[in-house]
């Protein structure tokens, strides 16, 4: 017979053990299911400590009031585990918050009953005080008890049987986690089984609290052995499953844990290395640079010959077929200096390449690093789209320098014979074919100028941007027109001093050609930019748009690329660009999304109006 003395020492340093387990796992920042489990810990050991006052108690009356706390306090277990188990299969985000209140409360008006049950006898019609092995007080159950204590088992086994089904039907790489959850879980109803039975003595809620360090232990196992509660799969149905990118989760060893349909589709290896070193699976993730014991001297698993390092090529032998039966070549490229993988690799697949992106993401756990999640993304079109761009590019600065030197030799040519026959006979045709030639040569001059201003800037400076508006000034036959400078244009910004003056002289040419030769214009900042508007007739709302557009234009005369050239240099800087009214009704140029320099600049705090055409 087990003697009151060790039955209580068994209980209290079960529930030490329940404290210590509690405090240990505690994180103000874990998830749901760590803060669910957390609070299963803490309900055995108050229990714990309910029980061991029930047996110390006194009187009969305070083993009484004792027994009633426990049984309120026991009775959040099923629902705790149940609660626990949903998330966990991520069953829970599909029931209604207000069937999970419901389930909640219904737990504690049962737990008010029990405690009030003296007064009322709604849930015990009587208690008894059993004298072996040592006194521990027994209740005898209404009616109305079986029906409000039902739901309690309903959620016991109903956790069993989600747990079963996922360990059956789920995520095959979560099934460690599972089966350890599982047997933690289980030895509750082992308790239930053998105290009915009579095998164990005492209260039904001490041998729950005694039985718990076997619990405890299973899953915090599994917790801190296979991050049950921080790297599993946990909500992968909704979010990793519904990726079109290959998506993989690795410990801090690289062991792989978790991965989604569309990484087994790319890499179907992958259901043949669960819990093993993610590489075996995807050798190419390892850099090259990195020494690895089976790789020195081929796969152990795979069969692949060792990728060799020379310098700039990397070389890599073709190994054993693929799932899909062709042979994949694996070409990596080195690893990051804060990741332990590889940032691209290349693999041949179906007889052709296709390339990767690896973005990886550290998973922290209590501030240290506890394992990766692995983004693998194909950019095989992207970056073939890129190619295409880079080789318009070329044809495009070939193109440039085609109009600038095969295209305006033979023009210039043309120019000086025409003007010569002018010089000895001066008549109408001549005029105007060297009109003529003159506007080709204008078209050239601005087709070789978007060619080349839309090109991207690599480097910026500091620019002052009323500075660069007044030169721009000077350099374009503006007329009568006017120039003003607003006070708050005197600021820097970030841009290539070069292009932005060209900014300014088309937009400058395009307010003196649209606007008259009396028009305003005004250079004034705004808040992520800047604009140039003038005072005159303006641009129609419906034409706005179509003003940017490469050879627009509403004068017979004009090249329509000037504001096409704008737009390229504002793009190439990163800048937008748009038209609108200016206050005075005319035409306005807005130039957003410009980074300006904090620093002041001395000297031009006043407002400066220039006529005509200026010399600096």
């Amino acid at each position: 017979m087990v003697s009151e003395t060790v039955y209580v020492a068994l209980v209290a340093v079960s529930t030490a053990l329940a404290v210590a387990v509690a405090v240990w796992l505690w994180d103000e920042e874990m998830n749901l299911q760590g803060r669910l489990f957390v609070g299963i810990v803490a309900v055995y050991a108050v229990s714990g400590l309910l029980v061991i006052a029930e047996l110390l108690a006194p009187s009969r009356t305070w083993m009484i009031a004792a027994y009633n706390f426990e049984a309120a306090v026991t009775g959040f277990l099923p629902l705790l585990w149940f609660l626990l188990i949903l998330e966990y299969t991520g069953y829970l985000r599909r029931i209604p918050r207000p069937a999970v209140y419901a389930l909640v409360g219904w737990n504690v008006v049962v737990g008010v009953l029990e405690i009030t049950n003296p007064t009322h006898d709604l849930i015990w019609s009587g208690y008894s005080v059993a004298a072996s092995p040592f006194p521990y007080v027994q209740a005898e159950g209404t009616v109305l008890a079986s029906l409000v204590l039902l739901p309690g088992s309903i959620l016991y086994y109903g956790a069993v049987a989600l747990l079963g089904a996922h360990l059956l039907v789920g995520p095959s790489v979560a099934r460690k986690q599972t089966a350890a959850l599982l047997v933690g879980y289980l030895p509750t109803f082992a308790v239930f089984t053998l105290w009915f039975g009579g095998a164990i003595p005492g209260p039904l809620t001490g041998a729950l609290v005694i039985g718990s360090p076997l619990i405890l232990g299973v899953v915090a196992w599994a917790v801190f052995r296979h991050q049950l509660f921080d790297l599993a799969p946990l909500a992968r149905e909704s979010v990793l499953e519904v990726l079109d990118d290959a998506v993989v989760v690795v410990d801090r060893d690289r062991r792989l844990l978790d991965y989604n349909a569309a990484a087994v589709e790319t890499f179907a290896a992958l259901r043949d290395h669960e819990g093993e070193p993610v590489e075996r699976a995807v050798p190419e993730l390892r850099p090259v640079d990195e020494p690895d014991g089976d790789r020195d001297g081929g796969d152990a698993v795979t069969g692949d010959s060792p990728v060799v390092d020379r310098g700039d090529e990397t070389a890599a032998a073709v190994g054993e077929p693929d799932p899909r039966g062709e042979p994949t070549e694996v070409a990596p490229s080195n690893g990051t200096d804060d990741s332990p993988f590889v940032s691209t690799f290349t693999r041949f697949e179906d007889g052709e390449v296709r390339e990767y992106d690896v973005t990886v993401s550290p998973l922290e756990v209590r501030g240290s690093v506890a394992g990766y999640t692995l983004v693998l993304r194909d950019v095989t079109e992207r970056r073939q789209h890129v190619r295409d761009l880079e080789q318009q590019t070329t044809q495009l600065e070939q193109f440039a320098s085609t109009l600038s030197h095969d295209l305006r030799n033979p023009l210039n040519v043309a120019y000086g014979r025409v003007e010569l026959a002018r010089e000895r006979r001066d008549d109408e045709h001549l005029a105007t074919a060297s009109d003529a030639l003159k506007r080709i040569e204008g078209i050239v001059d601005d087709t070789l100028t978007l060619a080349r201003e839309g090109q991207t800037i690599d480097e910026l400076e500091r620019v002052d941007l009323a500075t660069v508006a007044r030169d721009a000034w000077g350099t374009v036959d503006t007329g009568e027109a006017e120039l003003v400078v607003e006070p708050d244009a005197g600021v820097r910004i970030y841009a290539d001093a070069t292009r932005l003056q060209s900014v300014f002289e088309n937009c400058y040419r395009n307010c003196v050609e649209h606007g008259g030769a009396s028009v305003t214009v005004t250079v004034e900042r705004r808040d992520d930019g800047f604009a140039v508007a003038d005072d005159g007739p303006g641009v129609p709302p419906d034409e706005r748009e179509q003003v940017f557009e490469y050879a627009y234009s509403t004068d017979d005369d004009g090249t329509g690329l000037g504001l096409a050239i704008v737009e390229a240099i504002a793009r190439a800087h990163g800048w937008s660009v748009e038209m609108a009214e200016s206050e005075g009704g005319g035409a306005k140029v807005v130039f957003s999304g410009v980074e300006t320099v904090d620093t002041p600049i001395v000297g031009d705090g006043g407002r400066e109006i220039a006529v005509g055409p200026t010399d600096d």
